[in-house]
């Protein structure tokens, strides 16, 4: 005779299908916490140097407040790991609000010799101070769907990154292609390169290389150009060879 069951299917019971639709928003209310948790994590580790060095600089100006050139020199060092500061917390909200999704980019057509142009705009003169070269070569007719004011950030960070690890008498060159199907930016230089054991690390959020202690930067700048490219639906990617060199390539669909 047929075999009859109690048993319920999961899959049309309207209750089950009811709390399953409430326990996804929980879901991401649940990972949106964790993430912020870990930011604030991260943003009270790193200040946790600059603060330290600020109470250090603090107490040896009083100290001495009557050797005008120990003040000069620690209020200088104070001016520094102020600015650090400044940069690791706005750099950190960016990134979080980047993430969450809290940011909408305004996309827009744009020359993209006017997207790089406005991206090194405050580079060139740090470029000149460090006997460096910044060299722009491309159609300066093509055009590129963008947000032009977080792609610009984008690429100065890469920039950035390519002064950091390039020495005096280097130069950093940008150029782009078009191809039916894509555009990309390349952003190379002919400095230090990266280490293979670095390469896939290099976009984590405060990795420095201990090849790379020494130089300027809070292990930021690539995190937030990554989280930037792909936020509108592009690919950031980089090859290096030591002492040759590094390029980064940022590619976009091109928009039909």
């Amino acid at each position: 005779r047929p075999y009859h069951t109690n048993r319920t299917d999961i899959t049309t019971n309207p209750a089950v299908t009811r709390a399953a639709i409430r326990f996804r928003p929980m879901q991401r209310v649940d990972k949106t916490k964790e993430f912020l948790k870990d930011s604030i994590s991260d943003i009270s580790h790193q200040l946790k140097t600059p603060l330290a060095a600020l109470a250090m600089y603090q107490e040896i100006i009083e100290n001495e407040p009557e050797n005008a050139d120990t003040v000069k020199q620690f209020a200088a060092k104070m001016g520094t790991s102020l600015k650090r500061m400044e940069q690791l917390i706005l750099s950190m909200l960016k990134i979080t609000r980047l993430d969450t999704g809290n940011i909408v980019f305004e996309k827009k057509s744009c020359y993209v010799a006017e997207l790089i142009a406005h991206s090194v705009n405050e580079l060139t003169t740090r470029a000149k101070n460090e006997n460096k070269e910044i060299l722009v070569d491309g159609d300066r007719e093509q055009l590129l769907v963008c947000d032009m004011e977080w792609t610009s950030e984008a690429i100065g960070n890469i920039v950035k990154n390519a002064l950091d690890h390039t020495r005096s008498g280097g130069t950093v060159h940008i150029t782009w292609e078009h191809t039916p199907a894509m555009l990309r930016i390349f952003i190379s230089d002919n400095g230090n390169g990266i280490a293979p054991e670095d390469i896939h690390h290099i976009f984590k959020r405060f990795y420095r290389s201990k090849h790379s202690l020494d130089t300027q930067g809070i292990g930021l700048g690539l995190s937030l150009a990554k989280s930037i490219v792909e936020g509108q639906g592009g690919i950031i990617s980089v090859q290096s060879e030591i002492n040759i060199g590094t390029i980064f390539t940022i590619s976009f669909l091109t928009e039909s």
